[in-house]
């Protein structure tokens, strides 16, 4: 089982070469070292030298892998997880409400992608962002004072509440029931006789509810599921 990814901000990023973790040379010309492989970090994003406001990098040993940033002229915000050499999939990208939610939405993405992720992808995402690296123009001016590491908040973007509300898992044309054990805003957690036959994604009627909600798998434990809204 993969280390659960520790989002943080930094300007900078780590490298990893021959079993050792290195500094690498970036925007702001800081390294930072970091004894955690599976680190996430956020770094702003930077055009024309100048930063950009609520603009993030997403990045991942020392390359990114995707952006979180609020849209124009709106309090909403978007992010998407995205890799160097892999081709786009359903549920990678879109908006959210906060910048809190697009963290909540980005690793649910992660924790899809990150498996698939082979040495070979890794390597040839690593040598695409350092070869775009090298092609920024040295800057003149000193590299600006570092900003201090924050672990980012990893609660979930709106509480849960406990329900065991009889419900059913509905797609293909079939149902499956189950139990709705919570449930908020943004997702729930779901009993079942077994997960088995149950796809990544379906629509999700609870009792009492005349609303269905599309869900998305987020993980799945035993006879547990947990699910995201669409």
């Amino acid at each position: 089982m993969l280390p659960k990814p520790r989002v943080v901000y930094c300007p900078d990023n780590p490298d990893e070469r021959n079993d050792m973790v290195l500094p690498l040379k970036s925007d702001q010309g800081h390294p930072v070292t970091t004894d955690d492989l599976e680190t996430i970090a956020l770094r702003p994003t930077v055009v024309g030298g100048a930063r950009q406001d609520d603009d993030f990098e997403v990045i991942w040993r020392a390359f990114p892998v995707g952006r979180i940033m609020k849209q124009a002229a709106s309090k909403h915000w978007w992010w998407a997880c995205t890799v160097y050499g892999l081709p786009p999939t359903p549920n990678d990208r879109g908006p959210a409400l906060s910048f809190k939610d697009c963290q909540v939405r980005f690793r649910l993405a992660w924790a899809r992608i990150r498996p698939t992720l082979t040495v070979e992808i890794i390597q040839a995402a690593t040598q695409h962002s350092e070869g775009l690296l090298e092609q920024q123009p040295a800057k003149a001016a000193a590299p600006s004072a570092p900003e201090p590491l924050q672990i980012l908040d990893n609660h979930r973007v709106a509480p849960r509440h406990r329900v065991l509300k009889a419900g059913s898992i509905e797609f293909n044309g079939g149902a499956i029931d189950c139990t709705v054990r919570n449930v908020s805003d943004t997702g729930a957690q779901l009993e079942v006789a077994s997960d088995l036959g149950i796809p990544d994604a379906f629509w999700l009627v609870i009792a009492g509810s005349q609303t269905p909600r599309h869900c998305r798998v987020a993980w799945r434990n035993d006879k547990r599921i947990g699910v995201a809204f669409d």
